[in-house]
């Protein structure tokens, strides 16, 4: 081979390494490789990924699926590739967030993260062994800073039929089981997004004689999900940004309210670090008594906070608000009673 041509077979082979999928994909066959670097502007035979392949596999974890026709090409299960030119500044953000990422994501999310969070640690071992002054994996850590709950399990299949549904406009025909009811029902729905709410995913979506306006779905909550590409789209239009800003996500109407509050010395604190809004105010009466101002939307997110800061905030309005909130501390003090 001359050798202007090596820099481009270089090029080729790591382009093809990353089209490779995770041993928990079935794979891609070599002619979908070839397709995948034809559009990237590799023009190749299917003889020439091949050898690619064969050459590769010598050197790297792969792993050939003879299960299925044609055959396919995918990595072995816990591969860990190194990742040319890690630096120590990027090495220690892997290793700050693989904590907080297995306290909050599904399994199957941290384990495609599996390989980078290895060379990481590799990483920072190295500097370690070099003399290094500070050993980062000695002195670091990410702490959450409230109460955190597991990931729920999810099935790894679902999540990638969903992940495929949303990116391709693809209605699928999932079993489903709700909260309000005793049996999974079927249910044909039309994915719009993927939301990660603290430790829960959640799958937005319209549904199939279900009105115009987008329902969340707990990802964890799916028996099944099939694909049914045949199905109309509908033509009702989304915006995921629309639906965030309405503060759907967070389960309430989303409408805006003003936030009127008595606060403690010590909340104003913590709320002067970290505003509750934009527009937030804190003013100090003549008697002493701090007051806040902030305009909010009226969601679930939202009582969920005042009453975890129920010693140091009284609500004066809205007055709906406030005798929702005294309807249930007065409830929840009376099982300690």
């Amino acid at each position: 081979m001359p050798n202007h041509a090596k820099p481009n077979v270089i090029l080729r082979q790591w382009e093809m390494l990353r089209l490779i999928p995770n041993a928990d994909h079935p794979g891609r066959s070599v002619q979908d490789l070839a397709v995948a670097l034809e559009t990237r502007g590799f023009g190749v035979t299917r003889r020439t990924v091949e050898r690619d392949l064969d050459t590769l596999r010598r050197c790297m974890p792969l792993d050939l699926n003879d299960k299925v026709r044609p055959q396919r090409w995918r990595w072995k299960k816990a591969r860990s590739v190194d990742i040319p030119g890690m630096e120590t500044a990027e090495a220690m953000a892997l290793f700050m967030m693989q904590d907080a990422m297995r306290a909050h994501l599904p399994a199957c999310f941290v384990e495609a993260l599996a390989g980078r969070f290895s060379q990481a640690n590799k990483t920072l071992a190295a500097l370690a062994r070099a003399g290094a002054n500070v050993r980062w994996a000695d002195r670091v850590r990410v702490v959450p800073s409230h109460v955190v709950l597991r990931p729920p399990r999810i099935a790894t299949r679902v999540v990638q039929t969903l992940q495929r549904a949303v990116l391709n406009d693809i209605p699928v025909e999932a079993e489903y089981q709700s909260l309000q009811e005793v049996m999974p029902s079927s249910r044909l729905l039309f994915p719009r997004a993927l939301i990660l709410r603290g430790s829960s995913l959640y799958l937005v979506a319209h549904q199939k004689d279900g009105g115009e306006s987008p329902r969340h779905y707990a990802i964890q909550r799916f028996i099944s999900v099939r694909p049914r590409e045949l199905e109309a789209w509908p033509s009702t239009s989304f915006s995921l940004d629309q639906f965030l800003t309405a503060g759907v996500d967070q389960f309430g109407d989303g409408r805006n309210i003003t936030l009127r509050t008595q606060i403690s010395p010590e909340l104003q604190k913590t709320l002067h670090d970290s505003p509750l809004s934009d527009d937030m105010t804190i003013t100090t009466d003549k008697d002493g008594t701090l007051s806040m101002t902030a305009t909010v939307r009226d969601t679930w997110a939202l009582h969920t906070w005042i009453l975890g800061h129920a010693e140091n905030l009284c609500v004066l309005q809205p007055v709906a608000l406030r005798r929702a909130l005294a309807k249930r501390l007065t409830e929840a003090a009376a099982q300690y009673q």
